[in-house]
């Protein structure tokens, strides 16, 4: 933030400099003319007397010496200033763009703050800054729309929401929502009441406030030392009982205190009842797949396919596995999709969810499960 500012308070000083230099020159330019014009009123009337070509001028010492210095001089001193200062102007054209572009992301990013506080109100359930947070819901029967109890249903943090979902994905979860959840829809096109330039105002917003990869890891790792201080073989040597190993604790990651909303937990999606701490069959599926019975490695032969298709979630309409075909709506825990290509990366590489050594030991529970 204190770069885009002090850059373009340094392209607003150069745009001022340039403004001077063109009054001045304009100035000057109309007191040459104002001169020119009041000299030449002395002349009039004087062809009566004498033709104009016959008048008396200076001699020719005058006109070759002094007056031809005076106006080579103040010729000089123009084109000095036309060919040293303007092309110093113009070389800062170039910065003067990208600060452009710099205040038009921080005019966004004030909007999508609005909007997440004050318009969708987003912080009701996800919490200020993104720190995740909870939303009362109603559950109904599916088939009958009965009502089956009021819970309070854990809101993942968005403050790493950009780890594991590119703009894009998170456009398409804003559009439509999460069917099933407390999630409504907020675009235009899935009947919500946000343009699409507020949705770009708002991921802007979120962009800005995820938060540093080590101080994520840290938390991560301060979260599963409370319930699964693992061994070498990932089993559980010092824990509070609730998980027998590392992958089973980082799967559920969450679940006992809410941390981050579960935002780092695979249960959360797999697992039907866990964001409102009633769980039933772990990894047996809810808003994702069913992971139990074998399915997993029937999907993938080695374990380590498993990992990769964890790590980096293939694009939207991209097959996997032995029979997987990609909706771009389950996020890279591995590696940040924002941070691939240097070209266009928005995030650091370092920003990411879990650990390979925290998703290898999930991948091997959920190939057991």
């Amino acid at each position: 933030m204190h770069t885009v500012t002090s850059t373009l308070v340094l392209a607003n000083a150069a745009r001022t400099i340039g403004i001077v230099l063109g009054v001045l020159l304009l100035l000057a330019f109309a007191i040459a003319i104002l001169f020119n014009m009041r000299k030449g009123r002395a002349e009039v009337g004087s062809e009566i007397e004498l033709a104009a070509n016959r008048k008396p001028y200076l001699d020719d010492d005058e006109l070759e010496t002094k007056k031809l210095d005076r106006t080579l001089g103040a010729g000089l001193v123009i084109l000095a200033v036309i060919g040293i200062a303007f092309p110093l102007y113009w070389l800062a054209e170039p910065s003067r763009q990208t600060n452009a572009v710099g205040a038009f992301k921080e005019e966004a990013i004030k909007r999508g703050e609005n909007i997440y506080i004050n318009g969708a109100q987003c912080a009701n359930c996800h919490g200020p800054n993104g720190v995740g947070g909870a939303a009362n819901y109603t559950i109904t029967d599916p088939a009958t729309g009965d009502y089956v109890s009021a819970v309070s249903w854990r809101a993942p943090a968005l403050n790493t929401v950009m780890y594991r979902y590119t703009p894009e994905q998170v456009t398409l979860i804003l559009n439509y929502g999460r069917g099933f959840s407390p999630m409504p829809a907020w675009g235009a096109p899935g009947g919500g009441p946000l343009t699409e330039q507020q949705l770009a105002d708002v991921i802007e917003y979120l962009i800005s406030i995820q938060i540093p990869g080590d101080e994520s890891k840290a938390a991560v790792q301060a979260e599963l030392d409370k319930t699964c201080a693992a061994d070498s073989e990932g089993s559980c040597t010092v824990a509070d009982g609730s998980y027998k190993t590392l992958g089973e604790a980082v799967f559920n990651l969450g679940y006992a205190d809410s941390f981050a909303g579960g935002a780092y937990s695979c249960g959360r999606c797999h697992t039907k009842g866990w964001s409102y701490s009633q769980k039933q069959v772990s990894g047996g599926g809810a808003f994702g797949p069913n992971l139990t019975g074998g399915s997993e490695i029937r999907q993938f032969s080695t374990a380590s396919a498993q990992i990769a298709f964890v790590s980096l979630h293939p694009k939207a309409g991209t097959s996997y596995g032995s029979q997987g075909y990609s909706s771009g709506l389950m996020g890279s825990f591995g590696v940040n999709p924002n941070a691939v290509d240097p070209k266009t990366a928005i995030m650091q590489p370092d920003q990411v969810m879990l650990t390979q050594e925290q998703i290898a030991a999930v991948v091997a529970y959920e190939r057991s499960l």
